[in-house]
């Protein structure tokens, strides 16, 4: 378990204008090193059993869309999954399961023992491939409600650890609107949690931050059920949107992705890298995707920021302009029904290593203006880490900034050197 899912629910606070302003710290304690959390992870194993952060698509065809980044292959590949793993030098998923029809009117009778012993065959067969990072089960989306299915993922979850010396974890798509009550249901089963993440499919698009609200379904489901288990994103790739709104897809995506992680999320699935017919936007999504996954597995190794960095939260942000909440409606727009409330920025204060970094996101349809405070009043190094030719200027601890609609930033702050280069 990663080091910032500790902290959480503990994304920094949003203050509106007006609170009071704490009392620069030291460059010395504002720098402190974190410590060195990845050093027990394998350098060349996918999370969680390794330091790569997971970033894979499902279904992707490697030989034509291959992306900087890429560490993991997607369900729902078997053998050929290893094999091109094995290929490409990276790991993959590997699927298990039993066609129990459940969802129509006659499903498979088959005894917890019988589901046992076949699924353990499946994972026997595979086990040594070291290509391995994540078992996947099938059928997908089981009914908590429904006793047959519960009892067959229960089995299914049972066969795949023992029949595993290497332990590898297991994951079971969930649906979108599954809330943290109802993915402890089946996580009990699970050492990954990770449900839909479709917000235009969802209904979403204008209220996005729905993200924030999803991943923390997740990471709540896991503090119920013990903690152990990691949360993922599963965004969406396969429907095209109007043609007046194509060009807003990789804001879109950029604010999906960062969104998740600063909530929380240890890993990224895209749903999907299939090539589906008569889907126009395909290469507008993946060269967004793709460019995330570079961020976060490329030369600035952000993925490491995320999975073994130190939240801290002596950085406050402060609303100066804009809405100070959104309010985010459940099934139809009456009170009752909110899913809740939420900062229209939601920010992360990371240390990694000798630097710190702040990320921050906006699920706002409109331009927020906020202020970052509690920075030393000393000269800082302050890069934009996406925007390389911007110079920001600190002025006694403060930053003030302007962010526009669903905008993210990054920023990576080290002590400023001296004319001695010290």
């Amino acid at each position: 378990m990663s080091r910032l899912r500790k902290a959480i629910p503990g994304l920094l606070a949003i203050w509106i204008a007006g609170s009071a302003a704490a009392a620069p710290p030291s460059v010395e304690d504002f720098f402190r090193p974190a410590p060195d959390t990845a050093a027990r992870f394998d350098p060349a194993k996918v999370y969680p059993h390794g330091r790569l952060f997971p970033f894979g698509f499902y279904g992707l065809k490697t030989s034509r869309d291959k992306p900087e980044g890429l560490t993991l292959l997607g369900p729902y590949g078997t053998d050929e999954n290893i094999a091109i793993a094995r290929q490409l030098g990276i790991q993959c998923t590997y699927t298990v399961g039993l066609p129990m029809e459940f969802h129509t009117p006659s499903p498979q009778q088959l005894s917890p023992d019988e589901i046992r012993q076949r699924i353990r065959e499946q994972v026997a067969k595979a086990a040594g491939s070291r290509e391995i990072a994540w078992w996947y089960l099938r059928p997908e989306e089981l009914r908590y409600w429904r006793k047959n299915e519960l009892a067959y993922l229960e089995a299914a979850s049972e066969a795949v650890h023992a029949a595993d010396p290497l332990k590898r974890p297991l994951w079971m798509y969930e649906p979108n609107h599954r809330d943290a009550a109802a993915l402890a249901r089946t996580l009990k089963f699970q050492d990954i949690c990770g449900k839909g993440l479709y917000t235009n499919y969802s209904g979403k698009q204008d209220s996005r931050v729905w993200v924030r609200w999803s991943i923390e379904q997740e990471v709540e489901a896991i503090r119920q059920t013990g903690g152990t288990a990691i949360p993922i994103a599963v965004p969406e790739m396969f429907q095209d949107p109007p043609e007046e709104l194509r060009p807003m897809i990789p804001r879109w995506v950029r604010h999906d992705i960062y969104v998740s992680l600063i909530t929380g999320a240890e890993g990224i699935m895209v749903f999907s890298g299939w090539r589906r017919p008569r889907f126009e936007t395909f290469d507008a999504y993946f060269a967004a995707y793709a460019g995330c996954a570079r961020e976060l597995n490329g030369p600035l190794g952000l993925g490491q920021v995320f999975l073994f960095g130190q939240r801290r939260e002596d950085i406050r942000v402060r609303v100066l302009g804009g809405p100070e909440r959104l309010v985010l409606a459940g099934k139809s727009d009456a009170p009752a029904d909110r899913l809740g409330e939420y900062p229209p920025v939601s920010a992360l204060d990371v240390a990694h290593g000798p630097h710190r970094y702040l990320f921050l996101a906006s699920s706002a349809n409109e331009a927020v203006q906020i202020a970052v405070e509690g920075l030393p009043a000393a000269p800082l190094g302050l890069e934009d880490l996406f925007e390389k030719e911007k110079v920001l200027a600190v002025d006694r601890g403060r930053l003030e900034l302007t962010l526009e609609p669903l905008a993210v930033r990054a920023y990576r702050l080290s002590p400023a050197r001296r004319a001695d280069g010290s």
